[in-house]
C-alpha cells in the first residue's frame, strides 16, 4: 500500500530540520490549495515553493503580466517626457505619460488590494520595492509635467492626474508594507483567518485523510528518532493548518504577546 505524501516525505527524510515541518505540512494539504496558499503567508521563503504547488488561478498569467505592466508603465511614462525637458520648442506629452501612470496606478492598486484579501506571503521588501518603482519615476514625471504645465506647454495637462495617483499607489506601498508582521497584528489575524477558513471549508472525509496522513508521518518521524517526544507530542496537538506555524514559527510573524498556537 502506497504511503500518504506526509508520511511519504517522513520516510525519505534523512535529517529533520525547522523546515521540514513546512514542507511535511504541505504535503499533507497536497490536495487543499485555498489552505497551502494560506499558509505561505506564515512560512519561511525556502517553503514557498512547496506551498505553492498548482495554487496558482487560471488567469495567474494575466495577473502575473499586469503585475510586470504596473511598474514598467511608469518608467515607460517618464521616458515619454524627459525629451521635453532637452527641447522646450516641443510640448511635453503630459496626456500619454497619465495615461501611461494611470494604467500603472490601476494595476498596482489592485495588486495591494490582492495582497491585502488574500496575501501569497509576499515579503515586505518585495513590496517597498515596487512602491519605488511606482514612487519614483511617476514622482519626476509629475515634476517634469507640473514645470511644462507652468510653462503652457503641456499637451494633455490633464495627464498629471494619473502620474499623481501612481505616486500615491508607491507611497501606499512604502506605507502599507513598512515593516514586519509583528508590528501590524490586524494583518497576522486576518491572515490567520483566511487559514482557518480554508480548513473549516475541507469535506470531512478530506479533513479526516489529512488528519490521519500526518499522525502517520509523526510516528514514522519518531520511530527513526528524528523527532523527540517532546515535539512529537507537540505535533500531535497541532491542529490541521497550524503544524508549521506550531512547531517552527517565523518570529517576525509571530504577534506581540504569544504565537499562533
Amino acid at each position: 500500500m502506497t504511503d500518504a505524501p506526509a508520511t511519504a516525505y517522513a520516510r525519505t527524510a534523512q535529517t529533520w530540520t525547522p523546515l521540514d515541518w513546512w514542507k511535511l505540512e504541505a504535503r499533507a494539504l497536497h490536495h487543499v490549495p485555498a489552505a497551502r496558499r494560506a499558509l505561505a503567508f506564515f512560512a519561511p521563503p525556502a517553503a514557498w515553493k512547496d506551498l505553492a504547488k498548482n495554487t496558482a488561478p487560471a488567469w495567474g498569467c494575466l495577473l502575473t503580466l499586469s503585475h510586470i505592466a504596473s511598474f514598467t508603465l511608469p518608467i515607460v511614462a517618464l521616458l515619454v517626457l524627459l525629451p521635453w525637458l532637452f527641447d522646450r520648442d516641443g510640448s511635453a506629452l503630459v496626456g500619454l505619460a497619465g495615461v501611461l501612470a494611470g494604467i500603472a496606478a490601476l494595476l498596482g492598486g489592485n495588486g495591494i488590494a490582492t495582497e491585502i484579501r488574500e496575501s501569497l506571503g509576499t515579503e515586505p521588501g518585495i513590496q517597498r520595492l515596487l512602491g519605488l518603482l511606482h514612487l519614483a519615476p511617476s514622482g519626476i514625471g509629475t515634476l517634469v509635467a507640473a514645470l511644462a504645465i507652468a510653462q503652457g506647454a503641456a499637451d494633455g495637462p490633464l495627464g498629471i492626474v494619473g502620474l499623481v495617483a501612481d505616486v500615491v499607489v508607491g507611497a501606499l506601498h512604502l506605507v502599507l508594507f513598512r515593516g514586519p508582521a509583528h508590528t501590524g497584528t490586524d494583518r497576522w489575524r486576518r491572515n490567520i483567518t483566511t487559514l482557518e477558513k480554508a480548513v473549516e471549508q475541507m469535506p470531512p472525509d478530506e479533513r479526516a485523510r489529512i488528519y490521519a496522513d500526518l499522525q502517520g508521518a509523526l510516528a514514522v518521524l519518531a520511530q527513526r528518532d528524528l523527532i523527540g517526544e517532546r515535539d512529537l507530542v507537540r505535533a500531535r496537538d497541532a491542529r490541521i493548518g497550524l503544524l508549521g506555524i506550531t512547531m517552527a514559527p517565523r518570529e517576525d510573524l509571530t504577534p506581540r504577546g504569544g504565537r499562533a498556537a
